[in-house]
C-alpha cells in the first residue's frame, strides 16, 4: 500500500518520528502529546487497513477446494464477496449460535400461507416454531443442522466449534434471510418434521410463503436444497413461476441416488428441483467426476458443483460439533452454486437473473463455444460451473431470456411423449405424459404448464422488442424486457400470493455487511481530524516564534523527570421436505434408534412412479 502525504504532513510526521526518538525525559511536552497521538492514530490505521484486507482463513483440514480452485480467493481480494445481494436459504432451522454463522448477515424469517404465527410438530408437539422464533440453538441440544450447513457454505466465517473446521461461506458478504421450511430435530440431519398449524389444518406450505417473501424482498437467488418431488405442489409451482418472471435465479440439487431421471431437460413443473428455468446442480469432485452417489443419466440436470471434498458435518448429525471435508451431496453442490452467483451478482450489479443464467450455462469449465452445450449422455448438464469465468465475462449482452426455460419449453416439443406440454393444458384442464424415463415415469401436468409456457413465449417476444429498440438506436431499452415488465406480467396472469399476509421476524445473527466498512470511515474520520489538530497546531507554533532570550517551557537541564505513563500495549400439505445429502459417514458411537415417518410421508424426492430412496 502507498500514502501519498503533503508537505505540512511529512513535516508533521518527520517531527513525530524525531521526537519519538528521543527519551521521555528529552521530550517537549507538547512534542509527548504529538507522539502519543500519533501512535494512535497509527495504530488506528492499522487497524483499519488490516479489518479492510482480511479475507476468511484457510481450511485447516486438508484443501478447500472449492474455495481455493475456484477463483473465489481472488475475488476476494478484489472486494467481491456478495456484499449487497441478497440471497434466500429455504430449508430446516438454524442453529443460531452456530460459530460460523458469528457476525454473519444473517436475518431469520418465518412466513405461513395465511398469516399463521407459529406452527407445532406433526409427530411432536412439544416441538413449535413462530415469527418471533424461527431458529434453534445448542441449548436446544443441537449444534448443526442442514439449514445450518446450507446457510454457512453460502456465508459462513469458517469457524468451527473448539477452534475447529468450521463451514466457510463463498459468499461471506452477501445478505442472508433463512427462511424455515421444517422443524429440526434431533437425530439425522436430513430428518426434519413437518410444521402443522396451529389449527390443525395439516402441515403448512411454508416453503410457498417463504418463496413469495424472498421474491418480494429483493432475493436475488434462492437455494432450496430439498425436494418436494412425488407430491402435486402445484402452489409452490405458481410462486416458482412468479419468481421467474421478475428473474430470481432459482438453485436445487437432483436426487443422491443412482436412479435415472427423465430422458432430456424437460422439466417437471409438479416439484420443486426439476420446475422448468431452475437450475438443478449435481454434485462433482475437485477432478471434475460426479459423485458416485448420483452418477446416473439424468436429462433434467443442468449444472455440475462442488459437492464432493467440501465442508460437511462428521456424521451428518445434529449432534455434531466436527466438521471434515468429505461427501457433501447436492445439497452442498447447490449451496455452493448459490453461493458463487452472488459473487457474480456483485460483480455484475446491472445483469438480470435470466442474463446470469445465460452466462452460466455458457461460461462451464471447457466450454469455449460461448454457447449452451448440453451433456448428449444427460449426465452433466451443460458442464461444470466456473466461477472465475463468470466473474470476468459481463453478462449484461446475453438475453434477458430464462435459458432453461426455453430448453425444457423447446425439448418437450422435440419428444413424442412431452409434445404440448406447456402448451395444450389450459383452462384448468390437467394430464400426465406418455412414460418419458427409464423408470416409466410420466410427467402430470395443469393449466399451470400452459402458463410456464406462455412465460417462456413473453419473454422471447420481450426480448425481441430490446432487440429493435437497440436497432432502432433508441435508449433505456431494457425497460421492455421480461424483468423490467415483470410487474405487469403478474397482473395479466392475475397473481394473487398465497402468503400475502403472513408475518415473519426480522432478527440477525451478526452485524450487516456495510457496517464495518460505515464504522471503518468513521474511525479514518476521526483520525484525520486528529492529524489536522496537529498539524494546525504545529503550524501555529511556527508562527509564534520564541522571543530572544526566553527560556522555553520545558524540563530543568540535569533534572530528570518522572517517567510518563507507559505505552499501552465477532406447507404444503404433504410430507417435510427431504434434504439432498451424499452418504454418511460411519457414525461414531451407538446409532440412532430408526425414526418413525411423518403422517402421510410419500418419502424423500423422486420423480412420481420411483421407489422410495433409503436414508443414508
Amino acid at each position: 500500500m502507498s500514502m501519498v502525504m503533503h508537505d505540512d504532513e511529512s513535516v508533521a510526521l518527520s517531527g513525530a518520528v524525531e521526537c519519538a526518538r528521543m527519551e521521555p525525559w528529552e521530550r517537549p511536552a507538547r512534542g509527548r502529546v504529538r507522539v502519543w497521538l500519533w501512535r494512535v492514530v497509527l495504530v488506528v490505521a492499522a487497524v483499519v487497513v488490516a479489518c479492510g484486507l482480511c479475507v476468511p482463513a484457510r481450511a485447516v483440514d486438508g484443501v478447500d477446494w472449492r474455495i481455493e480452485d475456484m477463483g473465489v480467493r481472488d475475488a476476494w481480494a478484489s472486494g467481491v464477496t456478495g456484499r449487497g445481494v441478497t440471497v434466500a436459504v429455504i430449508d430446516d432451522q438454524v442453529v443460531e449460535d452456530h460459530p460460523s454463522l458469528a457476525g454473519v448477515d444473517v436475518e431469520y424469517r418465518f412466513v405461513m400461507v395465511g398469516g399463521g404465527t407459529s406452527c407445532r410438530g406433526a409427530r411432536d408437539s412439544s416441538l413449535s416454531m413462530s415469527v418471533d422464533d424461527p431458529t434453534v440453538s445448542t441449548a436446544d441440544g443441537l449444534y448443526v443442522t442442514h439449514g445450518t450447513h446450507m446457510v454457512g457454505l453460502i456465508a459462513g466465517t469458517g469457524e468451527g466449534y473448539d477452534g475447529g473446521l468450521g463451514f466457510q461461506g463463498v459468499a461471506p458478504g452477501a445478505h442472508v434471510i433463512a427462511y424455515p421450511n421444517q422443524l429440526a430435530d434431533e437425530g439425522s440431519l436430513d430428518a426434519g418434521m413437518a410444521c402443522v398449524s396451529d389449527d390443525d389444518n395439516g402441515a403448512n406450505p411454508l416453503e410457498v410463503g417463504a418463496l413469495e417473501d424472498a421474491v418480494s424482498s429483493g432475493a436475488r437467488v434462492v437455494n432450496m436444497s430439498f425436494g418436494l418431488d412425488g407430491i402435486d405442489n402445484w402452489d409452490f409451482a405458481a410462486a416458482a413461476l412468479h419468481a421467474l418472471r421478475h428473474g430470481v435465479v432459482l438453485v436445487s440439487g437432483r436426487d443422491n441416488s443412482s436412479t435415472a431421471g427423465m430422458y432430456d431437460l424437460v422439466g417437471v413443473p409438479g416439484t420443486n428441483n426439476y420446475f422448468p428455468g431452475e437450475v438443478t446442480v449435481n454434485s462433482a469432485g475437485r477432478d471434475g467426476v460426479v459423485s458416485k452417489e448420483s452418477d446416473v443419466m439424468d436429462g433434467n440436470v443442468s449444472v455440475l458443483g462442488a459437492g464432493v471434498g467440501v465442508p460437511v458435518p462428521a456424521t451428518l448429525r445434529t449432534s455434531d460439533r466436527e466438521v471434515v471435508l468429505s461427501e457433501g451431496g447436492t445439497s452442498s453442490a447447490a449451496a455452493d452454486l448459490t453461493g458463487y452467483l452472488a459473487l457474480v451478482f456483485q460483480k455484475w450489479p446491472g445483469a438480470t437473473g435470466n442474463q446470469v443464467l445465460q452466462s452460466l450455462v455458457r461460461n462451464t469449465r471447457g466450454n469455449t463455444s460461448g454457447e449452451a452445450v448440453l451433456d448428449p449422455e444427460h449426465r452433466r448438464g451443460f458442464g461444470m460451473v466456473d466461477p472465475a469465468r463468470l466473474l470476468s465475462t459481463d453478462p449484461s449482452a446475453y438475453p434477458d431470456v430464462n435459458p432453461l426455460l426455453e430448453w425444457a419449453v423447446k425439448a418437450s416439443d422435440r419428444h413424442e411423449e412431452t409434445r404440448g406440454m406447456y402448451g395444450e393444458w389450459k383452462d384448468g384442464t390437467s394430464g400426465t405424459s406418455d412414460p418419458f424415463s427409464p423408470e416409466g415415469d410420466k410427467i402430470r401436468c395443469t393449466s399451470l404448464c400452459g402458463a410456464i409456457g406462455a412465460e417462456y413465449q413473453r419473454q422471447a417476444e420481450a426480448w425481441s422488442k430490446v432487440e429493435e429498440c437497440r436497432k432502432d438506436g433508441g435508449k433505456d431499452c431494457m425497460q421492455y424486457s421480461a424483468t423490467a415488465t415483470a410487474d405487469k406480467a403478474d397482473e395479466d396472469a392475475g397473481w394473487v400470493p398465497a402468503g400475502s399476509s403472513s408475518k415473519s421476524s426480522s432478527r440477525w445473527s451478526g452485524v450487516p455487511g456495510w457496517v464495518v466498512p460505515a464504522a471503518g470511515g468513521v474511525v479514518l474520520a476521526v483520525a484525520g481530524g486528529v492529524v489536522f489538530a496537529v498539524v494546525v497546531s504545529r503550524r501555529r507554533r511556527k508562527a509564534r516564534a520564541v522571543p530572544a532570550g526566553a527560556v522555553p517551557a520545558g524540563p530543568v537541564p540535569g533534572v530528570r523527570p518522572p517517567a510518563g505513563p507507559p505505552v499501552p500495549a465477532s406447507r404444503q400439505p404433504g410430507p417435510a421436505p427431504v434434504q439432498a445429502y451424499g452418504p454418511r459417514p460411519p457414525a461414531q458411537g451407538v446409532p440412532a434408534p430408526p425414526r418413525p415417518p411423518a403422517p402421510g410421508a410419500s418419502g424423500p424426492a423422486r420423480p412420481a412412479g420411483r421407489p422410495p430412496l433409503p436414508r443414508r
